[in-house]
Order: C-alpha cells, then sequence, then structure tokens
C-alpha cells in the first residue's frame, strides 16, 4: 500500500478475506494514520480493542512491520 487509510485496510480485508483468527499490526507512524483517519469517518469515536470489520488493528513495537506494510498475525 502507499499510505495506510481506513478505505485501504477495509478493502484489504475483504479482497484477502480475512476472518477474525487473525489480527493486523502496522508499524507505528502508518498506525498514527490510520487512527487518524478513523477518527475523522466515524465522528472522532474510537472501540477499544481497535478493530475495521472484526479484525483487530495493533500498533508494532517490535520494530520489524515496515511503514506503509501490513503484518497479518494469528490469533489463538
Amino acid at each position: 500500500m502507499d499510505k495506510i487509510t481506513y478505505d485501504g485496510i477495509r478493502n484489504f480485508i475483504i479482497e484477502n478475506e480475512l476472518t477474525d483468527s487473525v489480527a493486523i499490526s502496522l508499524h507505528p507512524d502508518s498506525f498514527d494514520e490510520l487512527v487518524m483517519d478513523y477518527l475523522d469517518i466515524n465522528n472522532n469515536q474510537i472501540e477499544r480493542p481497535f478493530e475495521i470489520l472484526g479484525i483487530e488493528i495493533l500498533q508494532d513495537s517490535t520494530g520489524s512491520v515496515q511503514k506503509n506494510k501490513v503484518n497479518i498475525l494469528n490469533v489463538v
């Protein structure tokens, strides 16, 4: 992805047929951009945990996810 956006992540989830058995991890900058886009679309309201279409969106704390890349994590 060129830039992580709400519409881009939503389309990514749909196109890849992701289910709630996975979570998405994003670079901290990409995560912040997505949250700001989400807040704009949803009138400054956000749920915890942060989810889009039932998929939890996490901020990478390991330094392993590159900016504007999506890392899919299996959850148990």
